[in-house]
């Protein structure tokens, strides 16, 4: 595994924890994996556009099962994703998912906008 201590080291695909409070109503709250959505563009600085994964296996369509051949296993919840400063939150690299994966989230989330 290949060890990203810092922001600008990550990359689309990539699975990492992350605090994703404070929060309020319904939003995904606390200490959770999440997929890095956005590519890297450095005019954004410090803001990622991620997606949390639940080990809930409730059907949604906007719910995208990470492969089984991952590390982390669960779903990713489109609905909820949302902008984070990673230059003031704590996250761990866990792993980064593989190209078609990333493919299909990006399609899907693509039928919100």
């Amino acid at each position: 595994m290949v060890e990203k201590k810092i922001f600008s080291d990550l990359q689309q695909g990539d699975i990492l924890f992350l605090d994703f409070d404070p929060t309020k109503g319904h939003e995904q709250r606390g200490y959770r994996p999440c997929i890095v959505l956005t590519k890297s563009i450095r005019f954004l600085n410090y803001m990622f556009g991620v997606a949390p994964i639940t080990s809930n296996s409730r059907s949604f369509p906007l719910h995208i099962p990470l492969p089984e051949t991952m590390e982390v296993k669960g779903n990713v919840l489109l609905e909820h994703h949302r902008m984070v400063d990673l230059e003031t939150r704590t996250f761990k690299f866990v792993e980064t998912a593989p190209p078609e994966f990333i493919e299909e989230c990006v399609a899907k989330l693509k039928l919100l906008y």
